[in-house]
Order: C-alpha cells, then structure tokens, then sequence
C-alpha cells in the first residue's frame, strides 16, 4: 500500500495505517532528532511527541503527498520547543546512534561509529540549534533548500544563508581538531564522509 493511501486511511483513524507510517518512518524521525538535539533520551521523547502530534493533528494536512514534510516539520518545532524549554544548548557529544534501524539505511548508519564520524557529529553538534537543523536536513538527510524552508518556516534564502554560515563553522570547528592530531588531508576525509565539502 503506498503512503498516499496510507496517509488516507489514518485521516479516517485507522489504527493500523498509523502503525505502517510509525514503522517507516520511526528510525529516520530517531536519527534526525538526535542529530539535532544530541541527547539519546531527548531525541525519543521528541519521536514520541511527534507521533502522537501527528496522529491527533493529521486532519490538519491537506495533501496526503505532503505527509513526510508535515511530518518532519514537526519533529523540527518540537525539538526547538524542547531546546528551549530547556534554556540551554546542547553539549557537545560523541553521536552513536542506538537503534535497530531496519530501514531508511544511510552512509551515516554504516559508518557512524568510526573516529572520523563522530568528530564531524561532534562539530555539527557544536553548531546553535537553528544552523545545526538546516545541517543535518540538508546532508544528512539529503533535501532540498525548498523543502528545508517549509519545514523551518523561513524563506529558502534564510536557509542558504545558514547553510553559508554553519559551513564557515564546521570548516573553523574541524580545523581545530586537524590541529590537535590530524593531518588537513584526514579532516577533509572526516567531512567526504558525510557529503559535508567544507575545506
């Protein structure tokens, strides 16, 4: 069945329709919301939310195709409501990903426990929330500026210029690192891991 109907199906509160879209997209939600708050126990508290925000508020969403934005654009409120309330920002962290992820496999899956990995999540995580999101939308999840606008509420320039902005910090951030024990060549390759092209 494909989500459009799927999508459908739980507009009319099919409880089994929820149960196919949570399945799909539970460990993509997991990997973002820790990639963007860096806290393990957060990420699932805000999955959590997000689900059960979206299967109280899914009448709310006019097109069925639209889903996995309207989605993610409240994983994203949620996380930033969170930061907030918190009054703090999110520590610096190791990133190792503790899920049984059967779906949605990324390179950042396959290699997210090597050194060179956990220093680029490490600068990412560095990053304030607002530049941090666009990061991890825009590499780690592979969209577009457009669509990354929508999801954030921001016109697609903002995006850019964040982008432009939090490329300048990780290129600062991981030549801090190179210095104390990696050559420049490792630290380029620490960043073609993730498709993050800064130096």
């Amino acid at each position: 069945m494909d989500e459009k109907e799927l999508v459908r199906q739980l507009k009319g509160g099919d409880r089994d329709a929820f149960d196919a879209l949570y399945e799909k997209y539970k460990n993509i939600l997991l990997r973002m919301a820790y990639l963007v708050s860096g806290q393990i126990f957060d990420a699932e508290d805000i999955v959590q939310e997000t689900f059960v925000k979206c299967f109280l508020h899914i009448s709310e969403l006019k097109k069925e195709e639209g889903f996995q934005s309207w989605l993610f654009q409240i994983l994203y409120r949620t996380a930033y409501r969170q930061a907030k309330k918190r009054k703090r920002e999110i520590p610096d962290e190791d990133i190792a990903i503790r899920t049984d992820a059967t779906d949605g496999v990324t390179s950042l899956d396959r290699i997210i426990q090597t050194e060179n990995e956990r220093l680029v999540n490490q600068a990412v995580q560095s990053l304030d929330f607002k530049h941090r999101a666009v990061v991890v939308l825009y590499y780690y999840n592979e969209m577009a500026t457009k669509e990354i606008a929508r999801i954030l509420g921001c016109t697609e320039g903002t995006v850019k210029s964040r982008l432009f902005a939090a490329r300048k910090k990780l290129r600062g951030k991981l030549a801090v690192y190179g210095e104390g024990g990696g050559s420049r060549e490792n630290i380029k390759n620490r960043e073609d891991i993730c498709g993050l092209y800064f130096l």
